[in-house]
């Protein structure tokens, strides 16, 4: 059984001289009882993704679900 699934992510943060896409087209899936680990460099989305399928943010495009 599926957990968490992600599909589409889109997060795009915007200032005023910027538009920084944090996530793009995420897709994610992970079954129930799998331990999972978000590995990347600084800026590579990992909080923003945690984030959304915490729902303490909402993506631009996409959609997640937590079970």
């Amino acid at each position: 059984m599926r957990a968490i699934s992600a599909e589409g992510l889109v997060k795009i943060y915007r200032t005023r001289r910027a538009e920084v896409r944090a996530l793009d087209g995420v897709d994610l899936e992970v079954e129930e009882g799998t331990v999972l680990g978000l590995l990347g460099p600084n800026g590579a989305g990992k909080t923003s993704t945690v984030r959304i399928l915490a729902t303490l943010l909402r993506p631009d495009a996409g959609r997640a679900t937590v079970a």
